[in-house]
């Protein structure tokens, strides 16, 4: 059984990345924006019919609960659909490996010690090996995460951490970018770890004709590990979509971000490269 032909063109997300990740996490935004409405609620009510206060406070109430569970449907939803997909690509869901987190000694992965990876699931695409799920870590006591997708290298890269603008709250949330000034792009993306030029140099055009039918996505890679950098909660066929557009951007890599790669790699320990 093979799975169904997805298209390359996704769906944008109607939310930004990070405030998409504060609802579907319930933070305490969620809870700062219901009061924020409940308060003028209360107000209104006194000064029209003292008797409706408490009914109105109550429906607001049950929309919050409403909103919360409609959250957690939704989430089961995009669960149950990726699995399905996972069981027709012969992939393996709920993939462990304890090592996983100790492949990323960069940024963004380690920015917190007691970061976490979950809903791991493992496979082979396009002749490449790789590793996606979620990563969930705290910078200065705030929660937050994203999707990733380590894909197989057979060569080492660069330092470089290249992230679009609306990711760089939830992926680099304490660090300072340098603007990439590239054509075609469907929003701004930005340098956080690296050298511009080589950056400038991976985005060339034919990278950016590759990356414009998905929603935005970033990457951050070292040596022989490529990791791509991906709004949390989305759907089956933008995730097979992005995947795609990821393993394309990994085959128009230039060669002389390779050989930069290479020459790095070179003046590295052997422990640091694998």
């Amino acid at each position: 059984m093979t799975a169904a032909p997805v298209g390359r063109r996704a769906l944008r997300p109607r939310l930004k990345p990070a405030w998409a990740w504060q609802f579907r996490q319930g933070s305490a935004l969620v809870y700062v924006l219901w009061f924020i409405v409940a308060v003028p609620l209360v107000i209104i009510g006194l000064l029209v019919e003292p008797r409706w206060v408490g009914w109105m406070v109550l429906a607001w109430f049950l929309v919050l609960i409403v909103f919360t569970l409609a959250t957690r449907l939704s989430e089961a939803r995009l669960r149950r659909s990726w699995e399905d997909v996972v069981e027709q690509m012969g992939w393996h869901f709920n993939a462990v490996d304890a090592d996983l987190l100790e492949r990323w000694q960069f940024p963004p992965f380690n920015a917190d010690p007691a970061a976490e990876v979950v809903d791991v699931t493992a496979g082979r695409h396009r002749g490449r090996e790789f590793w996606t799920g979620r990563l969930r870590y705290k910078v200065r006591r705030r929660q937050l995460g994203f999707d990733f997708l380590d894909l197989e290298v057979e060569r080492p890269l660069p330092p470089l951490q290249v992230l679009p603008a609306s990711l760089a709250p939830l992926a680099a949330a304490s660090l300072l970018p340098i603007k990439l000034s590239v054509d075609g792009l469907p929003e701004p993306y930005q340098l956080f770890n690296g050298r511009e030029d080589l950056a400038i140099e991976v985005l060339h055009p034919r990278a950016v004709e590759a990356l414009t039918p998905v929603p935005p996505f970033g990457f951050s890679c070292e040596g022989r590990r490529f990791v791509v950098v991906l709004a949390a909660y989305r759907d089956a066929g933008t995730a097979l979509a992005q995947l795609d557009a990821a393993c394309d951007l990994l085959d128009l890599m230039p060669e002389h971000v390779w050989q930069t790669g290479e020459q790095w790699a070179a003046t590295r320990p052997l422990t640091d490269q694998t």
